[in-house]
């Protein structure tokens, strides 16, 4: 797991430089752990429903920070970006050849496991985090003015 805190934080600190909003889209200080404690629910969460655990895709990760930082830097939160992209259009654009794409999305939350058991206590969200078809997932976390604004773009390639 810390390989992939280490990686998440490379490819949030990553996309935030080469963004134009970078001078506003900023990452939590400890979007290592945090992302590590939503990839660690995630799987515990399969796991205990007979699902197996999914494997951290930096597309998918580079997608979901996408949509964190617009929605960090505009202020808003839906699944439709401020340039009507989607989440299937996100990942496509990151690289990711989808057969299956879904997003989660969570905003003031401080704490990754108010997150994660929000998301199980919603079933459509729910629904997405233990798909039996799912393979790999993304993570975004950015801050902004309502709070910290939480992105989990799961999938599976074709």
């Amino acid at each position: 797991m810390n390989r992939f805190a280490s990686f998440a934080a490379a490819v949030a600190f990553a996309f935030v430089g080469t963004t134009a909003a970078a001078a506003t889209c900023v990452a939590p200080t400890n979007v290592n752990q945090l992302a590590t404690e939503i990839a660690a629910g995630l799987n515990q969460s399969r796991r205990a429903n007979g699902e197996a655990p999914l494997r951290f895709n930096r597309k998918l990760g580079q997608a979901a920070m996408v949509h964190a930082c617009d929605m960090g830097v505009n202020g808003f939160f839906d699944h439709r970006g401020t340039d009507g992209s989607r989440p299937q259009s996100r990942v496509q654009a990151a690289g990711y050849d989808d057969c299956i794409v879904a997003e989660n999305l969570a905003w003031g939350y401080p704490r990754s496991e108010q997150i994660v058991n929000g998301w199980l206590n919603s079933p459509g969200h729910r629904r997405n985090m233990l798909h039996p078809r799912i393979e790999e997932f993304g993570v975004g976390i950015t801050e902004g003015p309502k709070g910290p604004y939480w992105v989990l773009v799961v999938g599976k390639q074709c």
